[in-house]
């Protein structure tokens, strides 16, 4: 898969993260992978007289090989099933954010799990990852 959509997990799984005190690093790890390290200059794609997208919410961003690496690793070392029951189990799940009504588990869990497959998929290709919101 060479594409991820993640929808609106990325800011809900960030959140149970750190309502459950996960590690910096792994963490860390978790927001690379959503938001990527460095701007990339993909104008390019905007430009005639072959324009085939437009980046118009936010400046792209990218992970070199070595970080996807680092990353796809990382967020393999993160138990995301026991991170939700213990924020559900807490009572916090309103606190995940977007209004999310009942409970997110099934929809985090396949969302992180999507993130994990993609990174380790990038990894094993040698892949820089191109992040952007649109």
């Amino acid at each position: 898969m060479d594409c991820l959509d993640l929808d609106w997990a990325p800011s809900m799984l960030e959140r149970a993260c750190e309502l459950t005190g996960l590690d910096a690093v792994r963490l860390g790890a978790l927001k690379r992978a959503t938001d990527g390290d460095n701007g990339i200059d993909l104008g390019f794609l905007n430009a005639g007289p072959h324009a085939i997208a437009f980046f118009s919410n936010s400046a792209p961003t990218a992970l070199v090989p070595e970080a996807v690496a680092e990353v796809a690793a990382l967020l393999g070392g993160i138990d995301m099933q026991a991170i939700l029951r213990s924020v559900l189990d807490r009572g916090a799940g309103s606190t995940l954010g977007y209004g999310f009504v009942g409970d997110p588990t099934e929809y985090l869990l396949g969302h992180f799990g999507a993130l994990c497959d993609f990174y380790a998929e990038a990894a094993r290709r040698g892949l820089l990852v191109v992040l952007w919101w649109d």
